[in-house]
């Protein structure tokens, strides 16, 4: 008998530690973005901390930034209809651990960046304020994204948001831009001997930018 409850002490034990373990070590939340839809959701489970054993479902919840909204329905306008398959992860957390961004949140980030003397997020005020240059702006922003280049996304909000350029002006710069950028990219692929991800960077690349001398060079030089 003695050894009998024994045991059942040592499993409530058991139990009650790993509770513990897993409500304090085992939550995981984070949030991911739909480049093609512009849209960010949030999603939160249960694990068993070390191995990741999910145990609980996975819940989701809208989280779009206002920003993002702004600039599927007034500037983007033809995003798919349905829901989005394709997410990116913009950042993840487990237990008390800090939160990790992905290269997403470059693009989060921006989106959901205020200026202190305005109460709109900053990119719908300047969406507003030049609409012209939204237009050229946004839809390569998209672009960048559902690629998952958003490493050069800052590079290009930095340029748009420099002023003193035309809608003509600010495509031209960009452009040259991501053309240089593919080519360091590519080139960069190739010398650590990643072929096939850079043969698929070089097709975009020369799909955008045919004409583009260092991406013709190589594009021969494969």
């Amino acid at each position: 008998m003695i050894r009998i409850w024994v045991s059942v002490a040592a499993a409530v034990i058991i139990c009650v530690v790993l509770g513990l373990v897993i409500r304090t070590q085992g939550f995981v939340r984070g949030s991911e973005f739909a480049p093609s839809h512009f849209v960010r959701r949030s999603f939160s489970f249960y694990e068993i901390p070390l191995v990741h054993w999910q145990i609980t479902p996975i819940r989701r919840s809208d989280d779009t930034p206002p920003a993002a909204t702004y600039v599927k329905t007034k500037i983007l306008q033809k995003v798919p209809k349905g829901t989005a398959t394709n997410w990116h992860l913009v950042s993840l957390s487990r237990g008390i651990l800090g939160t990790t961004n992905a290269d997403a949140n470059f693009l989060l980030a921006q989106l959901e960046f205020s200026d202190q003397d305005n109460s709109d997020p900053y990119w719908i005020d300047w969406s507003k304020n030049n609409p012209k240059h939204a237009a050229v702006l946004w839809p390569i922003i998209q672009r960048l994204a559902c690629r998952e280049l958003y490493i050069f996304i800052p590079m290009v909000f930095a340029t748009a948001d420099s002023g003193g350029k035309s809608p003509a002006e600010l495509q031209k710069i960009i452009d040259e831009q991501l053309a240089a950028e593919y080519v360091s990219l590519v080139s960069d692929m190739r010398e650590a001997g990643k072929m096939t991800v850079a043969a698929t960077l070089l097709s975009e690349a020369v799909a955008d930018y045919p004409n583009h001398p260092g991406l013709q060079r190589l594009a021969t030089n494969k």
